[in-house]
């Protein structure tokens, strides 16, 4: 070991990395004896060590204190109003906090030299380096600097209405919209919207044109929120903005588009939709916002409760047949059929989705975008993803007749669908495939199961308080208030804080109500195909209804009364 890197003796005496694995790297190890970025990237290219680790023993060799992580620290705006972001991440390092003549200072690199001379220079004392591995610091620097970026109403304060349209072309895009600290108003004014919509997890960011001034709102847990206001003048600049960003034609202004982009906000990727729709006032502008490092989610975390997840989850592990979820755009429908399918084994089974658009790249399934505009419809699609051998199939939606036969058919020889249906309830599913010219035999043969579901807003953790409601809150809810009395339960509600937006609520979940194709509901559907006795008779088998399971969301304390009633009939 003495011809090598003192760091490579630490590793194996202190971290445990075996010699055998050394060995084929001994010309390697000579060449980069004094170069220790160099052994670290054959070390990490070869899986001798983690980054981690080999971060840990150059702290070891340096004599540093090491870290995993610094999200114990907070910010202080003096460091950012000091050092440009890409100097930060260019170099790796960033302050985290000064006591008397000391600077503590996360690095990566221990042979960082000329940054931490000009902070010592700047602030006058001792720099003491802490040593981390790359992607702890790059968290902290893309913390800083979005905790401490200008807001959209400074943003909009910095606006000059004079700024050409030349200049919205003239500047490349930034790497990360936290980059762009030093780009012109309008491109700042563009960024901030949009790094604030990521930071209120905002699902559309909303730009309408009025007579006197735009109006940007954003779409948080489901409901339409006012942020800011920005002077009419410039309306047209922030919309050419947006069309540059998602390669739309800024001449035509009189025809809707639709167009996408990919941003980067704090190392976060987030895929934006773009559509706009001539107004009288002039372009209207609405961004969906798709985040591309949300985990696929599992059916446990959708809010399901017991009564519903244990059948759902039998239905999903059948071997063929068709299931149904059904709801309103925005009801959560596409992350309930993903969450599906990751109960599904895709190393054992061939699965492939047809979707429109492909909202979330998935590794291990065949993911399908329909084109209408070169024919590829949903149909179409099925009809061709039938001859690619598959066991499990989702479409993104049965739209028409055409395609629900082909579904049907795909059930009938033994593959499990799954597709998604625009009706208010599980009963009145059945009925709207009737309705779409689907044989009433041909329904009750092949469906295994209708989830409908809604998304309700949960009460802020932060700010929830119980209360006791009132007699007709009760009544309204289908609950005996002596009944209720007995049980000793109370409401909650939010009260509003910073933490919710004074509104009362922070994040949504689910209700939901399960259609199981029992016996007696096939011999129903064939005898009576309408939603009424079809209902009827779920209710004798004990199906929990929208509304009974949004009463037990109540009970529990995950959402209001109010939620309930604007959302479900009873």
């Amino acid at each position: 070991m003495d011809n090598y890197h003192p760091v490579v003796e630490i590793l194996v005496e202190r971290y445990g990395t075996s010699p055998d694995t050394l060995e084929p790297l001994h010309e390697q190890m000579l060449a980069y004896r004094e170069n220790t970025d160099g052994l670290k990237e054959v070390f990490l290219k070869h899986e001798v060590t983690s980054e981690e680790v080999f971060q840990q023993a150059l702290a070891s060799y340096y004599e540093l204190e090491y870290r995993e992580n610094f999200n114990d620290f907070p910010v202080v705006r003096e460091f950012t109003q000091f050092i440009p972001i890409r100097y930060a991440k260019k170099n790796i390092f960033f302050p985290l906090k000064k006591e008397r003549n000391t600077l503590e200072v996360a690095i990566e690199n221990p042979a960082l030299s000329q940054p931490l001379d000009d902070l010592a220079r700047h602030f006058k004392c001792h720099i003491q380096p802490i040593l981390s591995h790359k992607q702890a610091v790059l968290d902290l620097i893309n913390r800083a600097y979005d905790e401490s970026s200008a807001t959209t109403e400074e943003a909009v304060d910095q606006l000059d209405s004079e700024e050409t349209f030349e200049n919205i072309l003239a500047v490349e895009e930034p790497e990360d919209l936290l980059d762009a600290t030093d780009e012109e108003p309008i491109k700042r004014l563009v960024n901030s919207l949009l790094w604030q919509a990521a930071k209120e997890e905002a699902s559309d960011v909303h730009i309408d044109p009025t007579p006197r001034d735009s109006v940007v709102r954003y779409r948080i847990d489901g409901v339409l929120q006012q942020v800011t206001v920005f002077p009419r003048l410039v309306h047209v600049t922030v919309v050419n903005r947006v069309k540059v960003m998602s390669r739309l034609d800024i001449a035509q202004k009189g025809l809707p588009q639709d167009g996408r982009s990919m941003v980067l906000i704090a190392g976060r990727k987030i895929d934006i939709r773009v559509s706009t729709a001539p107004t009288v006032h002039g372009e209207k502008i609405v961004m969906r916002l798709l985040y591309q490092d949300e985990k696929l989610m599992r059916l446990s975390q959708l809010g399901l409760a017991k009564y519903i997840l244990t059948p759902y989850e039998n239905m999903v592990h059948s071997s063929g047949g068709i299931i149904l979820v059904t709801g309103p755009t925005g009801s959560g429908k596409t992350t309930t059929l993903y969450a599906s399918l990751a109960e599904i084994d895709n190393e054992a089974h061939n699965v492939i989705t047809i979707e429109d658009p492909v909202e979330y790249k998935l590794a291990g399934y065949s993911q399908i975008e329909i084109k209408p505009k070169l024919g590829l419809n949903f149909a179409n699609a099925l009809r061709s993803v039938l001859r690619q051998d598959p066991d499990v199939i989702m479409v993104g939606e049965m739209r028409d007749a055409e395609t629900a036969q082909i579904a049907i058919q795909s059930a009938l020889t033994g593959h499990l669908v799954f597709s998604t249906v625009h009706t208010n309830s599980a009963p009145a599913t059945v009925t709207r495939l009737i309705d779409m010219g689907i044989e009433p035999f041909l329904v009750s043969s092949t469906i295994i199961g209708v989830l409908a579901q809604r998304l309700v807003r949960r009460i802020c953790p932060e700010c929830k308080i119980s209360f006791e409601p009132h007699p007709e809150q009760l009544r309204e809810l289908g609950i005996n208030p002596q009944s209720f009395r007995k049980m000793g339960k109370k409401f909650c509600r939010g009260e509003g804080c910073d933490k919710c937006r004074n509104t009362g609520y922070r994040g949504r979940i689910g209700i939901h109500e399960l259609l199981v194709m029992s016996e007696e509901i096939k011999k129903t559907i064939l005898e009576n195909s309408d939603d009424a006795s079809i209902k009827k008779k779920c209710l004798k088998e004990n199906m929990v209804t929208l509304r009974r399971d949004g009463v037990n969301k109540i009970l529990y304390g995950f959402t209001t009364v109010e939620e309930i009633l604007s959302i479900t009939s009873a």
